[in-house]
């Protein structure tokens, strides 16, 4: 029954394989995939949403926490109808959200010759075109390639100074591939720093040293690209097969080592999405980032901030656990609660925050984590960008504009705060 199911669900990739046209973007297509958000009302529900996920090949979107949360799935078309009288039958409530995944992916097409804007997603190579013509044409801006990912591509960084003296707040971007309107927010936000004419947005880039690195996962964004829209680790075969084959990455956010391999759901399984590795501080990507940051003289860099996608939160540490909380874990609450107040005020969008082991799931091995709890930095967070679900991991590109003024709004009001709190004294 397994294998029926099994081949059933990849039957559709084969019958949609690309057409030779220049205009499609990648080799996998989602034509007539639905996405449905399922809620799961108990632990009962959850350990039979488990066998599906074990007996049934549907491409799980978020990791399984516990009960009282919302996950979405994707379902081929030959398989809806088994699957939607699978959770009729275990009484889980669901609805779909997306009816055809590839129409909405479509509405993000990327146009491989265009110049960097806030209006598309972008390829790699246009991404760091512009970084490189940014960095050219301004003396403030310094310009480093921190190392190469796996396949041999640059990981570039961007640190703006502009007065001596000043306190460190460092942004990254797109550890995750998949998560699209990370470095297109990372990139809108250093754009402004750069060059908006806003008075206050000025005023933090003289005030403050930025220091940025838009794409911490290369390989992987390239692969959404060119092979697969729904990638989320890295490149790197781990060493694991399955019956496709040779397994490939590392999700990176899992693979620092402050409280590493602790908690967190599959984080053990190699061939799956959210794998941290067989031991901490594998991937070399990670120990690029950590060795830029560790450059770096203690308390220069302030707050570290990494933008993912998606829910809306603003997420502090301690992700290992939902009963431990960082010393000055209120002063940290109080910072987000101006993010979440000043990032509201544009289009009404509504920012949780906390630390992440209680709003979201206990997960062990994130960025956030490893810059507070073994750098030190008094201020760290991981953002989760827009939006709460009705497009997840795929936002429009039209979107992007209002994520990054939104984002902006919300990063005037940290940073404010953050000063009155005494966290860049």
């Amino acid at each position: 029954m397994r294998l029926l199911l099994l081949l059933l669900a990849i039957l559709p990739l084969a019958m949609a394989a690309p057409k030779s046209s220049a205009t499609d973007r990648l080799a996998i297509r989602y034509d007539y995939f639905k996405v449905y958000s399922l809620f799961i009302e108990n632990e009962q529900q959850l350990e039979e949403l488990k066998e599906i996920y074990k007996d049934i090949s549907v491409h799980f979107l978020n990791e399984l926490a516990g009960p009282g949360h919302s996950y979405n799935i994707i379902v081929g078309p030959l398989l809806q109808k088994y699957v939607e009288g699978k959770l009729n039958e275990l009484k889980i409530i669901f609805k779909v959200i997306v009816d055809d995944l590839q129409k909405l992916l479509d509405k993000s097409a990327v146009d491989k010759d265009s110049q960097m804007e806030w209006e598309s997603y972008h390829t790699l190579d246009t991404i760091y075109d512009w970084v490189d013509k940014e960095c050219a044409a301004h003396d403030y801006l310094e310009c480093k390639v921190i190392g190469q990912s796996y396949e041999g591509r640059d990981i570039k960084s961007i640190r703006l100074s502009k007065r001596e003296g000043n306190k460190a707040i460092f942004l990254e971007g797109n550890i995750h591939a998949m998560e699209w309107i990370s470095s297109a927010t990372v990139t809108f936000l250093l754009n402004e720093l750069i060059n908006s004419e806003d008075p206050e947005m000025q005023r933090l880039s003289e005030e403050y040293d930025w220091i940025v690195v838009p794409m911490v996962n290369p390989d992987g964004f390239v692969y959404t690209h060119e092979v697969e829209r729904l990638w989320r680790k890295n490149r790197r075969p781990n060493g694991a097969t399955n019956s496709s084959g040779l397994c490939y990455g590392i999700d990176m956010n899992r693979n620092f080592d402050y409280h590493w391999g602790g908690a967190g759901w599959n984080i053990d399984e190699p061939c799956d999405h959210w794998f941290g590795g067989h031991e901490p501080n594998t991937e070399i990507e990670i120990l690029s980032l950590q060795s830029f940051v560790s450059s770096f003289e203690d308390g220069y860099i302030r707050s570290y901030m990494a933008f993912h996608a998606y829910g809306q939160y603003v997420l502090l540490p301690y992700g290992h656990s939902n009963t431990e909380f960082p010393p000055n874990y209120e002063q940290m609450k109080r910072i987000a609660a101006a993010f979440s107040d000043a990032a509201s005020e544009p289009y009404g969008s509504a920012f949780t925050y906390g630390a992440s082991g209680l709003l979201n799931y206990v997960v062990s091995g994130a960025a956030k984590d490893w810059a507070y709890g073994v750098k030190n930095i008094p201020f760290t967070c991981t953002v989760e960008l827009r939006d709460k679900g009705t497009y997840g991991f795929f936002l429009p590109s039209n979107q992007i504009t209002e994520v990054g003024v939104e984002v902006a709004a919300g990063l005037k009001g940290l940073v404010n705060k953050a000063a009155e709190e005494g966290i860049f004294d």
